[in-house]
Formats: C-alpha cells, sequence, structure tokens
C-alpha cells in the first residue's frame, strides 16, 4: 500500500534532511573553490546528525529515519569530504587523489550498509562514518600546521577507510559529560568561523582533532592488548 510521503515524515527526519542539504552545499562550495567554507558545513552536519537522533528520542521515530539517516549520512560524511579530499590532493597527485577519494567513499557507503543489515547493537563495529567526514573537515582545516600535509592526509584517508570497513568496536558515548564538551567547541568554533574570528580560535579545531583521534586510537590499543 502506497503511502503519502510527507505524513511519514517525522521532526527528527526533517533535521536529517537539513543534514543532506549541508552536505550537498559542501560539494557545492567546494566547487566554487571555497574549501574552508566547504569544511564549516560538514562541521556543521555533524551538529545536525547528533540532533536528528535527539529530536527522534524526544518526538518519536519515524518509518523513514534509519533509510534517511544513511542517506544523509552518504552525502554529507562520504560524499563531501570525497569531494574535498579530491581538491585538496588534485595539485599534489591527480591521479591519487581520485583513488584516494574513491576509496573513501566507497569504505563509508560499506560502513552504512553494513550499519543498516546488522541491526542496532550497543557498539558501531567499524569507525562511524560520522566520525571520518569530522576528521577529514578537521584535518584539512587545521591543514596549515600540518607538515608534509598533503602526504599525511593521503594516509590518513587510507586509514580512516580501512577503520571504517574494520571489525573494531567503537562505543557509543551518549553521556552528557562526554559530548557536552566537544559539542560546546564544536559550536564555538563555527560561530567564530562565521564571525570572522576562524584564526583566533584554530586552537579550538586541534583540541576537537585531539579529541576525536582519542576517540578512534583507543579502541585499537585495546584491541592489540587483548
Amino acid at each position: 500500500m502506497a503511502h503519502n510521503i510527507i505524513k511519514l515524515v517525522k521532526p527528527a527526519d526533517i533535521v536529517t534532511l537539513v543534514n543532506a542539504l549541508l552536505g550537498l552545499a559542501s560539494v557545492i562550495l567546494v566547487i566554487g573553490g571555497r574549501i574552508n567554507d566547504a569544511l564549516v558545513l560538514i562541521l556543521i552536519a555533524v551538529v545536525a546528525d547528533a540532533a536528528d537522533g535527539a529530536v527522534a528520542r524526544k518526538m518519536g521515530f519515524g518509518a523513514l529515519g534509519e533509510n534517511l539517516d544513511s542517506l544523509a549520512d552518504t552525502i554529507s560524511f562520504g560524499v563531501a569530504p570525497a569531494v574535498v579530499a579530491y581538491a585538496v590532493l588534485d595539485n599534489w597527485n591527480g591521479g591519487i587523489s581520485g583513488v584516494l577519494a574513491g576509496l573513501y567513499m566507497v569504505c563509508g557507503i560499506l560502513r552504512l550498509a553494513r550499519f543498516n543489515v546488522a541491526g542496532r547493537k550497543n557498539v558501531f563495529t567499524g569507525l562511524p562514518i560520522t566520525a571520518g567526514g569530522f576528521i577529514v573537515a578537521l584535518f584539512v582545516l587545521v591543514r596549515d600546521y600540518v607538515p608534509y600535509f598533503e602526504p599525511a592526509f593521503a594516509v590518513l584517508l587510507v586509514i580512516l577507510s580501512v577503520l571504517m570497513v574494520s571489525t573494531i568496536a567503537y562505543p557509543k558515548h551518549k553521556s552528557p559529560v562526554l559530548i557536552a564538551p566537544m559539542a560546546l567547541l564544536l559550536v564555538i568554533y563555527i560561530v567564530a568561523f562565521y564571525s570572522g574570528y576562524a584564526d583566533s580560535v584554530k586552537p579550538v579545531s586541534m583540541v576537537l582533532l585531539i579529541l576525536i583521534f582519542a576517540y578512534v586510537l583507543t579502541p585499537l590499543g585495546k584491541k592489540f592488548n587483548d
């Protein structure tokens, strides 16, 4: 039986669609050469991705929710970071940049597909694609402070791709004590960027990058120690 698609859309789904639109806008900005603006839209998409879950828990889950979320994440944290990677690395090595962008996007899509068929668990299997997109955006934002940025970024893309399709268990952090500081720093950076003070809060992006790297590396340490 066919359903009126508009009636199936819940408040959380609207937030999810905003996430997708942010990803599309990010790609458009990259095409226009506005890399930093594109990166900040990916960061805002991270906020939207977290917000749709909170809205869904408060106002109810819809029939479209999980599928919409994966589709939006594909755009914002799969396609958009891949396009950024290609644009940033193209002058360094055009052939490798295309391969790395494709590798990252394909691994991200596979990660989301596995999540959809595996069902909900209390941990993530493989690095969440949102974390991957978050890292790409932050790393490129601080590129002026990274020695040998292009080769370092190329290696990072490979590592993120492998981690997304790995079987490493990543925790689902829902504690406000853990999430609130990172969310606050993220909002501070976004507001400062659009207020013209992006350079003044570069340390904020560095702190965020360190925190997200800690999330990525902690399960790896546990796995090797087992």
